[in-house]
Parts: structure tokens; sequence; C-alpha cells
């Protein structure tokens, strides 16, 4: 088997697994290892303004951190070496730039034994 057929088939895996896992993960657009939400939170009893009644019918709500990985399709980097520059497209791309480049030189090769063998 020829190596740009080789490095083409492993860049073609290496997207399939790693689009597998980004649907596997919820299918977000950005890399995230923590997830912040806001949810809904019981008033706490303590609390002198809920004792004076405050807050009845009113929904108190919470913002939440958690940790929880979504591979993205996108990365989000805050600095060059960030664990959120892990993405979809930061897996896939080098692969894909070999068999690119692969393919390139093939290409070069034949034009030149083309010229060479035309004289």
């Amino acid at each position: 088997m020829k190596p740009k057929t080789i490095v083409t088939a492993l860049a073609a895996a290496a997207t399939l697994v790693s689009l597998g896992m980004w649907v596997a993960t919820g299918r977000h657009y950005y890399t995230k290892f923590e997830v912040v939400e806001t949810v809904s939170a019981p008033v706490d009893p303590s609390d002198p303004l809920a004792a004076a009644g405050f807050y009845d019918g009113a929904k108190v709500e919470r913002t939440v951190r958690r940790p929880e990985f979504h591979l993205g399709l996108l990365p989000t980097p805050k600095g060059v070496l960030d664990k959120n520059a892990l993405s979809v497209l930061s897996l896939t791309a080098p692969a894909w730039l070999l068999a690119a480049g692969i393919h390139f030189l093939e290409v070069v090769r034949r034009r030149r034994r083309e010229r060479l063998a035309r004289g």
C-alpha cells in the first residue's frame, strides 16, 4: 500500500473518531472542561429576607460550576499551551495537512518525471 493511501486512511479514521467523540460529548461548538449554568435553588430559611416574606413567589436562581468535558468543533484557548485547544479541528487538521503534503509531493514528483521523460 502506498504511503499516501495509508496517511489519508489514518486522517479519515482520526476524523471519524473525533466526530464520534464530539457527538458523544454533546455536540458543542467550542471545547469545554467546565459547565457554568443557572439553576433554581430553594430559598435559604435562615435568610432574614426570606423570613420577612421577601421571596414569596419569586424564583431564586444560583450559578453553578461543575466539571464536565465537551469536545468542541473549535478550540477555545486562552494561551498557546492550553487544555481548551483540544478540539475536532486541532485533532484532525495535522493529519489532513500531512496527507495533503504527501499528495502535493506526489504530484510534484510525477510532473518532474514526465518533464524528464519528454526530454
